[in-house]
């Protein structure tokens, strides 16, 4: 069974690639070896500095492309106090500090030059009578773990890795999207510690405006939320399927997925990724994949009728019945490991899945189907420039649904009437890449891109973040920015919280 994640980890090799980047300036600061010595006594959690054997494992993201850039630190937190103590020490010592949880920013703002405050082992998850409390180190694995036995999981996505921090604050799109709605949906409550080192919660009740900020407002810009309160959803059973069909059917296919997919019900999750995983030399495939909650015959009707919709029989089709568990562990890509080996390399003697060399998307939202013709347009690009070593995807995500039951302003996710998410990835399989290898990845997505944002709406899925994306305050918040601003101002009224496509 294989998703969009398991697409790019056939791209993903464990080896510390060739980035070409220039490594992040250091924060000037009169900050001395003793200082952090006083520091590292004040905390439950760790802090590693460059001499430090674990430093090179510390300031890892889960790619390999950001390498290069060496913080001063890296803070293991362990506790809400610790938090506060390392924003103080920053504050005071004039340290840009880039949080950070699971290391998936795909812009790199989860390291830099200064501070890296990760809240990684903010890890527990409680089940509550109603909602779960779950820390922002939450991975995706670790919370179906711990919940599946309830019959019990929170709404994720298909990356067994990413913790709930950065997900849930930038919208968190995946299968259960449109039957239950977005990560952000879900959330009841957050402990977020603020600029100021002052510990605050947000609800409906409780700093509302805080509240509607962290739901979809992107992670990093307010504070750093140390705690979520999440209403989990109940499932019993998930079927996984998925369909494929030859890369030259790939118009017809799409065509009638799009359609299909709109007028299915909300149980399914639904994508569809055209991928190649050499495109110097390796002939593309299209594949339908999803899960879907309903009865399992429910599903299969619908599967006649995509086949209708397209005209033409798949190449191959897997219907699979599973435990919630099951059906999700085949997603992230661990059906045959165990919930300890499901950890990036280097989380635990025991992990084994790979980090990978380079990873770049970009995306746009749409609110009705493509036409045939500009189809055909983004397939020509898909196919064009091909270069050995680079893996590819074109995907397409249904949305609708229960995503679009609010209003654009209801929350800081703005992009509730988009039916589509469509975008194009690469990824580069050769650890010793090089810099011209970066740049033949990156002219293949601006190509595609520019096809995107012509029939798009220009905007944007922030969680996907774009550093290429110029216009990225309307594309990710649109008509949202300016009170997503008023929020910033108010509750980092200096600007701590700071990165690239920071909320300013």
């Amino acid at each position: 069974m294989q998703s969009r994640r398991h697409f790019l980890r056939m791209g993903a090799g464990a080896g510390v690639a060739l980035t070409g980047l220039a490594a992040s300036p250091v924060a000037a600061s009169a900050t001395h070896g003793n200082e952090w010595d006083r520091l590292a006594r004040r905390l439950d959690g760790d802090l590693v500095r460059p001499d430090s054997p674990a430093y090179r494992q510390a300031r890892q993201l889960a790619s390999g492309q950001y390498d290069k850039i060496r913080p001063r630190a890296v803070v293991y937190c362990s506790s809400n106090r610790d938090v506060q103590q390392v924003i103080r020490f920053a504050g005071h010592h004039d340290l840009h500090t880039a949080i950070r949880s699971g290391g998936h920013s795909f812009g790199g703002f989860s390291t830099g030059g200064g501070i890296v405050l990760d809240v990684s082992r903010l890890a527990d998850v409680t089940v509550r009578r109603d909602t779960v409390l779950a820390g922002p180190g939450v991975q995706q694995v670790d919370a179906l773990h711990r919940l599946a036995p309830q019959g019990l999981m929170l709404a994720g996505g298909v990356c067994p890795n990413v913790c709930l921090g950065g997900f849930v604050q930038g919208g968190g799109i995946g299968l259960l999207t449109r039957g239950q709605g977005l990560a952000c949906d879900q959330l009841v409550a957050a402990r977020v510690v603020l600029a100021d080192g002052q510990t605050v919660r947000a609800s409906r009740d409780e700093h509302p405006d805080l509240f509607w900020a962290l739901r979809g407002g992107g992670g990093g810009n307010f504070g750093v939320v140390t705690g979520y309160e999440l209403q989990p959803v109940a499932l019993t059973s998930m079927v996984n399927y998925t369909l494929t069909w030859p890369f030259e059917e790939a118009v017809e296919v799409i065509t009638g997925w799009q359609s299909w997919a709109a007028a299915a019900p909300e149980q399914l999750g639904a994508s569809l990724g055209v991928i190649t995983v050499d495109a110097g030399s390796a002939q593309p495939q299209v594949a339908v994949y999803g899960a879907w909650t309903g009865p399992e015959a429910g599903l299969d009707r619908l599967l006649d009728r995509l086949t209708a919709e397209v005209g033409s029989m798949p190449t191959t089709r897997s219907v699979q019945a599973h435990r919630p568990y099951d059906a999700m562990m085949q997603w992230y890509g661990c059906a045959d490991l165990t919930v300890d080996q499901c950890h990036r390399v280097g989380y635990s003697p025991e992990a084994v899945m790979p980090r990978s060399n380079f990873y770049a998307t970009r995306n746009r939202m749409f609110a009705r189907p493509l036409p045939a013709g500009e189809l055909r347009r983004m397939l020509d690009v898909f196919a064009s420039q091909g270069r050995t070593g680079q893996f590819r995807l074109l995907y397409f995500e249904a949305l609708g649904g229960a995503a679009s039951a609010l209003p654009r302003q209801a929350t800081a996710y703005v992009h509730r009437d988009a039916t589509l998410l469509g975008g194009y990835a690469v990824s580069l399989t050769d650890p010793a890449y090089q810099r011209n290898d970066v740049s033949a990845a990156k002219r293949w997505l601006a190509d595609g891109f520019a096809i995107l944002d012509h029939e798009g709406r220009r905007e944007s899925y922030q969680n996907f973040i774009d550093p290429d994306l110029p216009d990225w305050r309307r594309s990710y918040y649109a008509e949202n920015y300016g009170r997503l601003a008023e929020v910033k101002h108010r509750y980092d009224r200096h600007g701590f919280f700071r990165f690239a496509q920071g909320i300013d």
